[in-house]
């Protein structure tokens, strides 16, 4: 929907992104922010009618503001808040909703981006999400809609304000999914890095635990994230702990987001394992799980399991992935996408996701001992990080293997370029790439095998548009995607990956070529 322009810088209103809530401090002042709170507020009573919410903040200077004003407005329009008022991980949050799935929640956070940002992730009860166009009566655009109405609370009433934290309980929780007892993990050394964010005390205490010789960096949460920004892909905030990993004797390492709900792996030499490879890794123990609570008639029909794999995901490893029994499926990124796709799919048998930007995705039993009370699509960092650590401690040649294939390949990560200044020239720019790479010879993909819209492309070279455990790659094959960023403003990005550095480099520079011409004439720059 378009905006008067002066309306829309006046109020805000690219505070809405397609996925959450996310802005600059200074752009969120006093009126706005109890404007906004209030309108959530709203939607809460009057279309998901809900009397009880869950708040959640991470680390982030403008996040206990935005807390504390909440918790002044809330009660009086008469709702039951449960909150931890300290940091805590955006997976932490997510699992205190878990135990109030009847509930509303709000996490105030901005993940990875920079330190003078700031936003809210928004959940409808039974954690579904809520974006935009992704939730009850059209989810955050009907909040934007309560947010231009500007309508006065019209629900007054006493509500009340009540601590929990379940620290504790989601730290066992996980290390039970994850089958890591205390001990299991005795001696093995391992190195993470929190760039100050909220994962630290989840990881830290339950690697304890488990008896891992852990070593943290940026441990302590910091808003003003003095290790540089909150992004495991930022090479001037990671660069320091890839240098820490290869000069000590680390059997592997983490790197986690501002969040906490990214987890970048790293080979003992620093280099990152790729999600997709990683998840090659993992996929049987999932399916182990899983297997036994089909045994116990929660999925009716053959034993046939489904995972999703993001646009970026190297073609190699979903054959690998495939060919562990799975059977593989695009998804199109975004958090909020992928976890109501999970959830409306899992009757079906849809499992688990991930994203090469190294978010992993599951439904979660509600309750470890008994998977009949229900599950909940979301994402559990610590999970994924005690099963990758079990994983790799018990079986490390498999790790060895995927590390080999993943050395076969040649791979440019996401790159983007700004179109601050002509923001409408993003459509463009992307249609002209395509342009080229049909001239060259690609195969076009823009959606996902049910037909529904990638929100990105793939553009193949001697690959096919299916991908399964049949599937052979050899020669000059090449991926190109591309897609506009949702959760920040005005970005494109692009990867690009490839069976030969050379066939990587030329389309990389192909792709440069073009949105050269784009930053010549000022609509953009990198």
């Amino acid at each position: 929907m378009e905006f008067d322009s002066t309306l829309a810088k006046e109020l805000n209103l690219g505070m809405f992104k397609a996925y959450d809530i996310r802005t600059q401090v200074k752009l969120l002042d006093d009126t706005l922010s109890h404007r906004l709170i209030l309108s959530v507020g709203r939607y809460f009573k009057e279309v998901l009618h809900v009397r009880t919410v869950v708040l959640g903040r991470d680390a982030r200077l403008g996040a206990p503001h935005l807390m504390q004003l909440t918790l002044d407005l809330f009660p009086a329009m008469g709702f039951e808040v449960l909150v931890n008022p300290l940091q805590e991980s955006t997976c932490l949050f997510y699992f205190s909703c878990m135990q109030h799935p009847g509930a509303a929640a709000v996490m105030f956070t901005a993940s990875h981006n920079p330190g003078q940002y700031i936003g809210m992730k928004i959940l409808a009860p039974v954690m579904q999400p809520v974006a935009m166009g992704c939730g009850p009566a059209g989810g955050l655009s009907c909040i934007r809609d309560f947010y231009l109405e500007n309508v006065p609370s019209a629900f007054p009433g006493t509500g009340s304000v009540k601590i929990v934290r379940y620290l504790d309980r989601y730290v066992e929780y996980s290390m039970r999914l994850a089958k890591v007892g205390k001990g299991d993990l005795a001696g093995v050394p391992i190195l993470a890095d929190f760039l100050c964010g909220g994962a630290g005390v989840d990881v830290a205490l339950a690697f304890d635990i488990a008896g891992a010789r852990l070593t943290s960096r940026n441990l302590v949460p910091d808003g003003q994230f003095p290790a540089g920004d909150p992004n495991p892909i930022i090479i001037s905030s990671i660069q320091p702990t890839w240098d820490a990993m290869k000069q000590g004797s680390f059997a592997f390492g983490f790197c986690y987001d501002g969040d906490g709900d990214r987890m970048d792996l790293m080979d003992s030499t620093g280099n990152q394992v790729a999600p997709g490879f990683n998840m090659v890794v993992l996929a049987p123990e999932i399916k182990a799980l899983y297997q036994q609570a089909y045994g116990q008639g929660i999925f009716s029909g053959a034993w046939n399991p489904q995972i999703y794999s993001d646009v970026k995901a190297i073609p190699t490893a979903m054959v690998e992935l495939a060919r562990t029994g799975l059977g593989v499926h695009l998804i199109r990124n975004g958090h909020s996408f992928i976890k109501e796709e999970l959830l409306t799919n899992f009757s079906r048998q849809y499992l688990a996701a991930s994203e090469e930007s190294a978010h992993y995705y599951m439904n979660f039993p509600l309750d470890v001992d008994d998977w009949s009370k229900g599950f909940a699509a979301t994402e559990n960092t610590l999970f994924f990080t005690l099963l990758t650590a079990r994983m790799w401690a018990t079986r490390p040649k498999r790790y060895e293997q995927m590390i080999e294939r993943q050395n076969q390949v040649h791979r440019i990560r996401e790159w983007p370029c700004y179109f601050n200044a002509a923001p409408e020239q993003m459509e463009r720019v992307l249609a002209d790439v395509e342009r080229d790479m049909v001239a060259r010879g690609a195969t076009l993909i823009k959606r996902m095998d049910d037909g529904s819209d990638l929100d990105a492309a793939l553009m193949r070279f001697g690959l096919p548009a299916v991908i399964d455990a049949s599937t052979e790659i050899s020669g000059d094959w090449c991926q190109v995607s591309h897609r506009i960023s949702r959760s920040e403003d005005a970005m494109t990005r692009w990867e690009v990956v490839a069976g030969s550095q050379r066939i990587c480099d030329e389309m990389n520079d192909a792709i440069r070529t073009i949105t050269d011409r784009y930053v010549a004439s000022g609509y953009a720059h990198y």
